[in-house]
């Protein structure tokens, strides 16, 4: 059963994972925090694009982005990266997606249209993304 819905799982539980990982951990002052345990986890990363060819790539800022924006600090989180507006959203539709596809799944239903609905939005989430990434360049939105 769990072979059969892979890819949906692996969605769901992404999606979670990050909107959970996103809760406990904070910034402040510059750095990524856990709320738990308050370890410093920033140094722990940094963007291999950026390191190598100092030019952000379209995720540059979207880990402070999403802490931010889980602590209803919307505006600094839309400095880091605009495109937290419409990728939070879709991480929390495809929690719904992703229930509702496993159990069609298990149930033998068809569920094509449901696929392609979820298709759809994923390649509008990367255009608005990759919209975002362009403005970011052009300077039109913040670089941080």
């Amino acid at each position: 059963m769990i072979k059969k819905n892979l890819e949906a799982y692996v969605f769901l539980i992404g999606s979670i994972a990050i909107i959970f990982l996103s809760i406990i951990l904070k910034y402040q002052d510059g750095a990524v925090y856990t709320s738990i345990f308050n370890i410093r986890v920033s140094s722990l990363y940094s963007c291999p694009i950026y390191t190598v060819f100092k030019m952000p790539c379209p995720t540059c800022g979207l880990t402070r982005a999403f802490i931010l924006f889980t602590h209803f600090k919307f505006i600094e989180a839309f400095r880091y990266n605009a495109g937290v507006f419409v990728i939070f959203p879709y991480l929390l539709a495809q929690i719904l997606f992703q229930i509702i596809e496993i159990h069609r799944t298990n149930n033998n239903i068809n569920n094509n249209k449901l696929r392609k609905l979820n298709l759809y939005l994923l390649i509008l989430v990367g255009v608005l993304l990759i919209s975002v990434w362009i403005l970011k360049l052009l300077h039109v939105l913040p670089i941080i």
